[in-house]
């Protein structure tokens, strides 16, 4: 709805974190496991890079006020899988740019503080005691990693003008494979978000394979 630009057009940059499950962050275990608060920030370090890496960049150059941006007339791929995964987080942000993309790298040693790492760790240990400690720690450590970057962002006169979050459960949000929603609010009430999601199991492959 708003460029996040007092005057004129905007330059806004979309990042994308999509995080499967614990499939994503196999050191996590070892996480709840451990009583070294050492390796704890180690395990933290490696998944902080992990989810960091997952993101896409997309930067749209001179956008106004109440803009529709599409993804050429098939939309923008955000995540592919091999295999219909069983549930799944999503996370989209926008923000208006003043600074220069800033790569993958960079990002991370910018997030990968003492500071940053030690309220990481503390907010994902708090999740021991829950029923399904790793999996609410996949969520949990995305949006933390994303918060960071949204202050980061703040810091360097960028402006968040966007941020969607939502976690999909295969059984319940797309038992057959497909959802598709249009003009989803996201959290900020600014940005409104279409998606799809399609999936298959190839069944021909696989009774041809039964048979060999």
């Amino acid at each position: 709805m708003k460029n996040g630009d007092l005057i004129g057009k905007g330059e806004i940059q979309f990042m994308s974190f999509i995080n499967q499950s614990s499939d994503s962050f196999p050191n996590l275990n070892e996480f709840f496991e451990t009583n070294d608060e050492a390796r704890k920030k180690e395990i933290i370090k490696d998944s902080v890079s992990n989810v960091i890496q997952s993101r896409i960049l997309m930067t749209i150059h001179k956008v106004k006020d109440k803009s529709l941006i599409t993804f050429g007339d098939t939309g923008y791929i955000v995540y592919k899988s091999e295999k219909i995964p069983k549930d799944f987080s999503w996370q989209i942000i926008g923000v208006e740019l003043d600074k220069k993309t800033r790569d993958n790298a960079g990002l991370i040693k910018a997030v990968l503080t003492d500071s940053n790492i030690n309220v990481i760790t503390k907010g994902i240990e708090v999740l021991a005691k829950t029923s399904n400690p790793i999996s609410g720690a996949v969520v949990e450590l995305s949006k933390l990693v994303v918060g960071i970057i949204l202050d980061i962002a703040k810091n360097k006169k960028d402006d968040q003008v966007g941020y969607y979050l939502s976690s999909f459960i295969e059984k319940l949000d797309y038992p057959n494979g497909i959802r598709d929603r249009q003009d989803v609010p996201d959290l900020t009430g600014n940005m409104f978000v279409d998606y799809s999601i399609f999936g298959y199991d190839d069944y021909a492959v696989k009774a041809v394979e039964a048979l060999q």
